[in-house]
């Protein structure tokens, strides 16, 4: 009688335990579905245009052949000074522009670009890139890089930037595009919930079942590319939220390791006092000086009367590749140098930053790590096709069973 009476007494809450079982995977299931269905849709659009930008340049120097021909570089011979090459590119400017950042040369047929920002009377701004020889110091050619009002006249290399950092929206598309990220990492929980083998069967888990049927096959196609990829695609979601809201990231990481931030955005020169400007190439000098090792990259031009040159000379150990890390701030009027940003001396937490980037376009392994990239960007496509057809499908055999009950 006892027995009976525990064996009742514990039948609703077995029951009711499994009816919350079933009710909250019911659940996990529609947030699965429809941040799927909207989140996913956006994340299609972003892995094929990360596709493309993997291989930005190369893109770009093949559809503008013209521009970026090999320049004498090839053939040896002394680089023009910096000083030089600002002046030349001077002449191919747009009127009213000032010229605010260049990149040098990145080997034997390499190029200087001198990066003029421009200020319409409407109040966006244009930005310009003139290509100059580093040997003669002549004008290779010059175009219109950046429009803030139209993005369709960017080259197809830039716009596809915008697209995916923003969807060709401004700030309000980037912060889109940051909020999609978050909904995309609550997606992917949703989905190893979903997927999670309760019944011990994890071998099966990781398969995609043989002689299946069609509705089989596809549940298990997009559960297998979702599983299989879901530590890449969290990093690459992740550092996708860094790139969007670096200032809240960087207070984050700071929570755990102290984050030195804009020490050299706000380097400023000490007062002329009737001193001229050192100049770009005296600039460059004294940071190669400094650092001896590594090649220079990039320079920030100053603007304001207080502004300083701020030099990127890239360290051969570097996991940034495009863009260095190792940077210094040198004074336009003394020469000295006024702020120091070397990847050899940063904290724990500055160094996971430093690695977002690369990871999220895969230059932190070279070549193969931007192909992975590239490959990686169509998989969210799979993933969408396989899910709206896995649903479609469950809807018509829906439809079909009361259909034939009625």
């Amino acid at each position: 009688m006892t027995d009976d009476i525990d064996r009742k007494s514990r039948a609703p809450q077995t029951s009711g335990g499994a009816n919350g079982l079933v009710l909250g995977r019911t659940l996990w299931l529609a947030a699965h579905r429809y941040l799927g269905f909207v989140a996913g849709a956006v994340f299609v659009l972003l892995g094929l245009s990360g596709s493309l930008l993997a291989f930005r340049v190369e893109i770009d120097e093949f559809l503008n052949k013209d521009l970026f021909t090999p320049t004498h570089y090839a053939l040896g011979g002394e680089r023009a000074s910096v000083d030089r090459i600002i002046a030349a590119s001077r002449a191919a400017a747009p009127e009213g522009s000032a010229p605010v950042w260049m990149h040098f040369p990145k080997g034997d047929g390499g190029y200087f670009d001198v990066i003029y920002s421009a200020r319409e009377p409407e109040g966006r701004t244009k930005t310009y890139q003139i290509v100059v020889d580093p040997i003669t110091a002549a004008v290779k050619g010059a175009r219109l890089i950046v429009d803030d009002g139209n993005h369709f006249a960017e080259p197809l290399a830039v716009l596809l930037i915008h697209l995916h950092s923003a969807l060709l929206l401004g700030e309000n598309g980037a912060t889109l595009v940051g909020f999609v990220g978050l909904f995309l990492l609550v997606s992917l929980a949703t989905g190893v919930y979903l997927w999670w083998p309760r019944n011990g069967r994890w071998r099966q888990a990781f398969q995609i079942k043989r002689g299946a049927s069609a509705e089989r096959l596809i549940l298990d196609l997009h559960k297998t590319t979702g599983v299989y990829l879901l530590a890449v695609f969290a990093v690459i979601i992740f550092s996708g939220l860094y790139l969007t809201f670096s200032a809240q990231m960087i207070a984050l990481v700071d929570f755990f390791s102290p984050v030195h931030t804009h020490h050299l955005e706000n380097a400023k020169s000490m007062s002329a006092d009737g001193r001229p400007s050192i100049g770009a190439e005296a600039a460059v000098a004294a940071v190669d000086q400094l650092f001896p090792d590594g090649k220079v990259m990039s320079l920030s031009l100053p603007v304001a009367p207080e502004g300083a040159f701020v030099v990127g000379k890239r360290a051969d150990d570097e996991v940034n590749v495009s863009e260095p890390h190792r940077m210094a701030a040198v004074d336009r009027y003394s020469g000295q140098i006024i702020a120091i940003e070397d990847p050899h001396h940063f904290t724990a937490g500055e160094r996971f930053l430093e690695w977002q980037f690369p990871l999220h376009s895969g230059e932190a392994f070279g070549d193969p790590g931007r192909a992975v990239i590239a490959l990686l960007g169509v998989a969210p496509a799979l993933l969408y096709i396989t899910g709206l057809t896995r649903w479609l499908q469950k809807r018509r055999a829906r439809a079909s069973g009361a259909g034939g009950r009625s």
